[in-house]
């Protein structure tokens, strides 16, 4: 890779880690750069591993001020990571086109969803939440955690949501909370994209130092900002990265 090359990327992933770090949808940047730039696609997939977890350190700012609850999070981790690894091994038969085309649909929902719901995720719920919703939110947990084992893309947005819509948090929580799970997540991901030598730590290495930095300026304005402001910030990326993934 010649030095050009190395610092336009390095320049993408401070970008993308920035949004990351705010939101998430950072990999629906990240990933296509990468490729532009002529990176293989095996080694940009384990490159995304390593930003994973320099990403997921940006809890330790949130849990700084307050806003991840380890306490009631952490068990929600185990599915998500056991999903993870599940994902790593999946075998790429898989038609990504489709499954992508299915995500943006989704992610444009969300999208709308909030449009007319200017409530949502703004104040944390006081209601006592139903087991019922614990449940189904283990189980989506789980189902994000394989997609995120072998694509991510955008999964942390629908992590959000599951956490402001079923288990009553508000954004800023529910994006400290998300950076935790993912942490325990990007960290087994990584251990086996490792061990079958998918990962090229010359490029990766570098890369995730610069994501860190970028993520945890990310995570700072959303702390400032608030959840009314992420509101407003996770409604263009859904409908971006959605008409991204649908069309281009």
């Amino acid at each position: 890779m010649g030095p050009v090359i190395f610092i336009a990327a390095m320049i993408i992933t401070f970008i993308a880690a920035i949004i990351g770090g705010m939101v998430g949808g950072s990999y629906l940047i990240l990933i296509p750069a990468l490729l532009f730039l002529g990176i293989d696609i095996h080694h940009v997939i384990g490159i995304t591993k390593i930003t994973s977890i320099a990403l997921g350190l940006a809890f330790i700012n949130y849990l700084r001020n307050g806003k991840v609850n380890i306490r009631s999070s952490w068990p929600y981790a185990l599915p998500v990571v056991i999903g993870s690894i599940i994902g790593s091994f999946i075998v790429i038969g898989l038609d990504k086109v489709i499954l992508q085309k299915i995500i943006a649909v989704f992610i444009i929902a969300i999208g709308v969803f909030l449009l007319f719901r200017k409530d949502f995720g703004v104040n944390k719920l006081k209601r006592k939440i139903k087991k019922s919703y614990i449940v189904l939110a283990v189980i989506l947990f789980f189902i994000l955690g394989i997609y995120e084992g072998f694509y991510a893309a955008a999964s942390s947005i629908f992590i959000v949501m599951i956490f402001s819509g079923l288990l009553g948090k508000d954004f800023v929580e529910s994006i400290g909370d998300t950076r935790f799970i993912e942490l325990f997540a990007a960290i087994a991901a990584t251990v086996i994209f490792a061990s079958e030598g998918l990962i090229d730590y010359k490029i990766a290495i570098p890369i995730g130092i610069v994501y860190f930095f970028g993520g945890w300026v990310g995570s700072q304005i959303t702390i400032k900002k608030g959840a009314a402001w992420i509101r407003y910030v996770i409604i263009i990326i859904a409908f971006a990265f959605g008409v991204k993934m649908l069309f281009f």
